[in-house]
């Protein structure tokens, strides 16, 4: 009977601190022997919590089995890796957890980029090859908590911090309260979405002499409670929180229904890009759920184009490639957006079929002033001349920034030099009065 008692408390033990899924040390085991570290020593570390920012995408592709195989593969390498992180866990929702001493304070983003490089690497599980990028949200015992489950919790939030052009985050005061903002944002804008809430404007895109050829639908939102909400803020509450693809299925429908009012009331009809997100565009469904919202206003899809990011692409190499042809065979445009923020890489243009590149503003902001930027953007305008795709400049915004551009060949503009963003509204009645001209009263373009 005694044995039997012995091997039950053991059992217990193990289902305590093993998580069910992976049989990996789970958080309670983390959060134990950090306490019993902190009550040894006054010693400083850092606990980092590690995610990858492609799991949606393997999760809807592959299933919930190939997350938990890949955090365990995850968790194999960092066990091995040089720099030994510490009391290895896993936490709730697909994350690990780990301590990194004090000592690498002065070089934490090179070891945690180190690091990285290690997690990055592709994973080959049962003969499917995945892609991974993690992210880290960093904390600091002492200064960020006094115990193992302060210091997680700090990390945590932490992590929600990580920009797209970041892989860390270290967590400061100002993280506690702006968490608790952008929370209730998130609530507010659910109950936004679900009430039809949201607004679409138009940003229209020009040829050299100023002509509207098409429009860029951008998401607005005007809170009962809060007020207007620049898009920069509600964005990324809406991807962090898992709320963007219903929010793309919105500006969908309103966009094909604006499309369908103009085509009834004989308005001049230019194709709209709409901004798709990676959640968008991982999930299984995505381009039938497309063609069925086109098809319920008779929309045709030469009259979409889908405006992606190289992040969004770069998920999963082969499924976007798949993805983007069956997107052309149906007559969508396909653009990618944003070139040259982050780790743009020339050579995905010759691997994506690509229609139109968008560069974004960063690249243009010193072209007159600086010869390297000036010969980096004709490169790339180069490059996409030999591939046949159409160079889209963004972000321009004053006449030596146009007559540089013009200068190289660009021929396709966007930026408030031409128009900001307009309301419907604002769009029909400039282009009744001035038909598709968009050069403000007193500009002129030679």
């Amino acid at each position: 009977m005694e044995t039997n008692l012995t091997l039950l408390e053991q059992e217990n033990r193990r289902l305590r601190y093993l998580d069910t899924q992976t049989n990996l040390p789970n958080n309670d085991w983390f959060e134990l022997q950090c306490n019993k570290l902190i009550s040894k020593s006054d010693r400083e570390f850092f606990v980092v919590v590690a995610q990858s920012e492609n799991e949606d995408y393997v999760r809807l592709k592959y299933g919930e089995g190939v997350i938990r195989k890949l955090l365990v593969a995850a968790y194999n390498r960092l066990k091995k890796h040089k720099h030994h992180p510490r009391l290895t866990a896993t936490i709730a929702l697909n994350k690990l957890v780990f301590i990194l001493p004090k000592t690498v304070g002065n070089e934490l983003k090179e070891v945690l980029f180190d690091i990285k490089k290690s997690l990055d690497r592709d994973y080959t599980l049962q003969g499917i090859k995945c892609q991974q990028s993690f992210q880290f949200g960093v904390a600091r015992f002492p200064h960020h908590g006094e115990s193992a489950g302060s210091v997680v919790s700090r990390a945590l939030e932490a992590k929600k911090f990580v920009s797209m052009n970041q892989f860390f985050h270290l967590y400061n005061t100002e993280n506690s309260e702006e968490f608790m903002e952008r929370h209730e944002i998130s609530v507010l804008l659910d109950e936004a979405i679900q009430n039809d809430e949201l607004d679409i404007c138009f940003q229209p895109k020009v040829n050299a002499d100023g002509t509207c050829v098409g429009l860029e639908a951008l998401a607005r939102w005007d809170s009962p409670v809060l007020g207007i909400i620049s898009p920069a803020t509600f964005i990324p509450i809406a991807e962090e929180y898992r709320m963007i693809s219903r929010l793309t299925d919105l500006i969908i429908q309103k966009v094909c229904s604006q499309i369908s009012r103009w085509s009834r009331d004989d308005f001049p009809l230019l194709p709209i890009a709409i901004n798709i997100s990676l959640l968008d565009f991982s999930q299984p469904d995505f381009i039938s759920k497309l063609v069925k919202y086109l098809a319920d206003f008779s929309v045709k899809p030469s009259q979409i184009e889908l405006e992606l990011t190289e992040t969004c692409l770069e998920s999963n190499r082969v499924n976007s490639l798949e993805l983007m042809e069956e997107l052309q065979s149906w007559g969508f445009k396909v653009s990618v957006d944003d070139f040259g923020v982050g780790y743009s890489s020339v050579t995905r243009l010759a691997y994506y079929p690509i229609d139109k590149l968008k560069l974004d503003r960063a690249l243009i902001r010193k072209i007159k002033s600086s010869g390297r930027q000036h010969s980096l953007v004709k490169g790339i305008y180069n490059i996409c001349s030999e591939l046949n795709i159409k160079c889209v400049v963004e972000g321009v915004e004053e006449e030596a920034q146009l007559h540089s551009l013009k200068n190289i060949g660009f021929s396709e503009f966007q930026g408030f030099y031409f128009s900001k963003p307009l309301t419907v509204n604002t769009y029909e009645k400039h282009v009744r009065k001035h038909g598709l001209i968009f050069l403000g009263s007193t500009k002129k373009v030679t």
